[in-house]
């Protein structure tokens, strides 16, 4: 069995926040005191790896090699293993997986591959929920609207929105709250995690100005927020180890 869960979080649509929610995503597992191994597949510079330079590896998720390297890693017991999954290669990662078998595999229960697959509220991005259809039944597969703006995921047209999201449900579908713009780019001037931005813990840059009161409150509750969603969704039983499950 390969038994490190591996979780993909990603879209074939660009913009929609496909490493935010990977930023999430690790830090809530890592205040769970969940090891975690990190494949940032923004190669050749990455765009996970500045936030988290001593986890994150960068790959070529297009290249057999690489693709060798993260399916062998899930035979080592001690962590789980996020894949970052950059712009335009969900479709094409999970056709990899199904020609390989591991998909079939996490069908058997023999591996544990969660989908974390975020769309946008655009029509162009709800189409990619149709296109991975085939790949559904074979892993945990939740969707994630992450709310970047103010659009409200086509709300207002229930024909439209039950079409391709159907009917809401806490346990299938992830809810990312709109982070303040402010709190977010303070974060991402210091190259810090969320969770040690939120505790003031000094920056790997040179920014080293005294941090706001408020845009750090802003941050906490958006992670509290989010992680409370995450739980829900049913993310923390799912990457528990095996010897925890039984």
């Amino acid at each position: 069995m390969l038994a490190s869960p591996l979780v993909l979080v990603g879209a074939d649509k660009g913009g929609v926040g496909k490493t935010t929610v990977t930023r999430l995503l690790i830090d809530f597992l890592q205040m769970a005191n969940r090891a975690v191994r990190v494949y940032d597949t923004q190669a050749p510079t990455g765009a996970l790896k500045r936030f988290y330079p001593d986890i994150a590896q960068i790959i070529d998720i297009r290249d057999v090699r690489h693709q060798a390297r993260l399916v062998e890693s899930l035979t080592e017991h001690s962590a789980v293993t996020i894949v970052d999954i950059k712009a335009g290669q969900l479709t094409r990662t999970l056709r990899f997986m199904e020609d390989v078998g591991l998909l079939d595999a996490s069908a058997r229960g023999e591996a544990r591959v969660m989908v974390l697959h975020l769309i946008g509220a655009s029509v162009a991005s709800l189409s990619e929920i149709e296109e991975v259809e085939p790949f559904k039944s074979k892993c945990e597969y939740r969707i994630v609207k992450n709310f970047i703006n103010a659009s409200n995921f086509f709300q207002e047209n229930a024909h439209f929105s039950e079409r391709y999201l159907g009917e809401s449900d806490a346990s299938r579908e992830i809810v990312v709250p709109r982070l303040d713009p402010l709190a977010y780019e303070a974060v991402e001037l210091t190259g810090l995690p969320f969770s040690s931005f939120v505790f003031d813990e000094p920056a790997r840059n040179a920014e080293n100005r005294p941090r706001s009161f408020v845009l750090r409150g802003y941050v906490r509750t958006w992670l509290e927020r989010s992680w409370t969603n995450f739980e829900a969704a049913g993310l923390r039983s799912y990457v528990a180890p095996v010897s925890e499950k039984i």
